[in-house]
C-alpha cells in the first residue's frame, strides 16, 4: 500500500512539474513591445499581435456590470495606450503583462482613443 502511495505521489509531483513548465512556455516574456513605438507608428503595428507590459493607470468599464466589456491605460515608461477587454479591467495601479492585437482606431462610441490594443490575453503581476 505505501507503495502505491509513493507512487501517486511521484507521478502528481511529475505532473504538476510538467504543466508548469508547460505555461511557462507558453508564457514567452523575453520579448515586450514597446508602447512608444505601437504609439507613434500605429500603420506598423496594425493589425499585428503584440506583447505590452506596465501599469494600469486608468479604467473604464460599463456600470452596474451590465457587461464584462472595459477600456484600460497602460503605461511602460515610453508612453500609454488603450487596451479593450472582454473580460472586465484590472484595478488602477495593477502591473500588468497582456498580449492582443493592434486595431489602428479604437472607437468607443463618439470618442476615438487612437491606436488601442483589443486583450486576447492579461496576467496581473
Amino acid at each position: 500500500m505505501a507503495h502505491i502511495t509513493s507512487a501517486r505521489r511521484i507521478l502528481s509531483a511529475l505532473l504538476f512539474l510538467l504543466l508548469a513548465l508547460g505555461a511557462l512556455a507558453g508564457c514567452d516574456s523575453s520579448h515586450t513591445d514597446k508602447v512608444s513605438d505601437i504609439v507613434n507608428n500605429p500603420s506598423a503595428y496594425a493589425h499585428k499581435d503584440v506583447t505590452v507590459a506596465g501599469e494600469v493607470t486608468r479604467v473604464y468599464e460599463l456600470p452596474l456590470g451590465i457587461s464584462d466589456l472595459a477600456a484600460y491605460r497602460v503605461s511602460d515608461g515610453t508612453g500609454q495606450v488603450w487596451v479593450l477587454s472582454h473580460a472586465g479591467a484590472p484595478l488602477v495601479g495593477d502591473r500588468v503583462g497582456l498580449k492582443g492585437r493592434v486595431r489602428p482606431e479604437g472607437l468607443v462610441g463618439d470618442i476615438n482613443l487612437g491606436s488601442v490594443i483589443e486583450e486576447h490575453e492579461r496576467r496581473i503581476r
